[in-house]
């Protein structure tokens, strides 16, 4: 018998490529159908419950349907007793109580019996399911939230109370009320634990960043051993004159040190100082610090706390001193806008000096007072005491800001340069809606069809003031000697007497030798005296 040659095997490649071909075909066809199903199809498995295997399984749901039935029966005899309860009058504060338990109760048992018709439904249509169960869960949510939220409005109103310093009529609420009350808590630690106290003001206007109120409650503390000076920040955006003007009434309060705490923002119009530099003010600065540290002859280190308005640049500072020191740049975060100082930080310069930074409070302000509401958040927005985020309607400021530059005709000349616009149109008074759409088409703050984004407009006069872009200064009041020799204001000496405020500051300007700084201390007396 002959034996056949077996049959092979082997396909040829032009068979096996249209395989794979009509394969791959296939499955994107198969891909596609599925994208167009409008049925949703879960990833999840399902859970499949008892096994139909089990040999209890009747007996399981049996027992499970008893229990619903009997608890449901139950519920409707306590409802009907609670109805005759309530009918006749006799309900009580047990009879109250049992009603809250029944209603609870009943609110479980129509939960389960949603989840019973959501289960049903789930075998005809589970995108229906899905849905039903998310808008109860959403609902539940809601409800949840709102009831906390009225408990939490409840207990600020009982609980929330303002430190001394507050005046609730004149100061505007920038933050909410929980981040005030902690940020208070903050600087009341500052104060507390502080030795010396640095008011860091803006040297553009620094009445608008300075506080009676809580220079007199900083001095009233500890019996009047603790002491306060003045720094005067941002100083590269003031002229010359500006500033002497402004040391020489400060001085007349508190010891005063000028300093440039950082390098400006890019294209800010700023002046030359000559000799207060960045350098040379916190190295005057530091060795004021160390004479007191030294002076004091603690043996723990003296702990310097900084406060001041928000943006005033209390952490530069703190990082213009450790600079100085050879530390590494940036011991502090700092930023342009309000609010980047969020708690109390501690930063050791050496083994006398501890700094501690706190974060910008709007403090109670004479000014404020006086003026209303969108006035006063106006005058915050041109201190940059508010984020930007924060800001709903920049155009009273900018109209605040310009009303300002206008009584000085060559700084209002000087920022129309700035954005290069024609001379501006006043109608009704009112000369801000003209500044603002001219700006919008210099800058491009433009909307649909070209119309003029006045909101984004003032957002950028904002910015651009912030930043030192647009010159401005406010001058310091007229000085009366004869306010001077009646003024028994001054803080508590260590006796607890009240002393002159002329002689406290010179007694204070001694311990941290600041006498003659800059060379201007004699005309800074005699301007005193006068």
């Amino acid at each position: 018998m002959k034996v056949g040659k077996p049959k092979s095997k082997r396909v040829p490649v032009r068979l096996r490529h249209k395989i794979e071909k009509s394969s791959a075909a296939k499955q994107r066809k198969t891909k596609k159908d599925a994208k167009k199903n409008p049925e949703w199809r879960s990833k999840m498995k399902k859970d499949p419950g008892i096994p139909n295997l089990f040999p209890y399984k009747d007996k399981i749901i049996q027992e499970i349907e008893e229990s619903r039935r009997v608890k449901a029966e139950e519920l409707a005899q306590r409802r009907e007793q609670a109805k005759e309860q309530r009918a006749s009058g006799e309900a009580t504060m047990d009879t109250l109580e049992g009603d809250e338990d029944l209603a609870d109760e009943l609110d479980l048992l129509e939960e389960e019996s949603d989840d019973e018709d959501s289960m049903q439904v789930d075998n005809s249509n589970p995108m229906a399911a899905l849905l039903a169960s998310a808008k109860a869960r959403a609902a539940k949510f809601e409800q949840k939230k709102s009831h906390d939220e009225e408990a939490m409005d409840e207990d600020e109103e009982s609980d929330f109370e303002r430190f001394d310093l507050e005046d609730d009529e004149g100061a505007v609420n920038v933050r909410k009320d929980s981040s005030r009350k902690q940020f208070d808590k903050v600087y009341k630690q500052v104060v507390e634990a502080a030795d010396v106290v640095l008011y860091v003001l803006d040297a553009r206007d620094p009445q608008g960043t300075r506080s009676k109120e809580v220079e007199q409650a900083v001095m009233a503390a500890d019996r009047g051993a603790k002491r306060m000076i003045f720094i005067l920040n941002k100083i590269d955006l003031v002229p010359p004159p500006v500033l002497r003007s402004w040391l020489v009434h400060l001085r007349r309060s508190f010891p005063t040190l000028p300093l440039r705490a950082s390098k400006s923002a890019p294209n800010a119009k700023t002046f030359d100082h000559k000799e207060l530099t960045i350098k040379g003010t916190s190295d005057t600065l530091f060795r004021a610090l160390k004479t007191f540290s030294e002076a004091r002859q603690l043996k723990r280190s003296v702990k310097v706390g900084i406060i001041g308005y928000p943006n005033v640049g209390k952490s530069s500072v703190i990082n213009a001193l450790t600079q100085k020191l050879g530390g590494r740049t940036g011991t502090c975060p700092v930023g342009a806008e309000a609010g980047v100082t969020t708690s109390l930080r501690e930063v050791k310069l050496d083994s006398k000096l501890k700094l501690l930074d706190s974060p910008g409070i709007v403090f109670p302000n004479a000014e404020g007072g006086k003026s209303s509401k969108v006035e006063e958040k106006a005058r915050l927005i041109l201190l940059n005491a508010i984020p930007p985020k924060e800001i709903d309607d920049p155009v009273p400021a900018v109209n605040l800001l310009l009303k300002r530059l206008s009584a000085t005709p060559e700084l209002f000349q000087k920022m129309v340069e700035v954005y290069d616009l024609p001379p501006l149109h006043t109608v009704n008074g009112d000369t801000t809606t003209d500044f603002l759409v001219q700006v919008a088409r210099k800058r491009g703050r433009l909307g649909k069809g070209g119309v003029p984004n006045l909101h984004s407009a003032a957002q950028t006069v904002i910015t651009d003031w912030r930043d030192g872009r647009i010159q401005g200064w406010t001058d310091p009041p007229a000085y009366k000697a004869s306010l001077t020799k009646s003024n028994k204001t001054a803080p508590a000496t260590k006796g607890g007497l009240v002393g002159d405020q002329k002689q406290i500051v010179k007694e204070w300007a001694a311990e941290f030798k600041l006498e003659g700084l800059w060379g201007d201390e004699a005309n800074e007396t005699d301007a005193m005296e006068v």
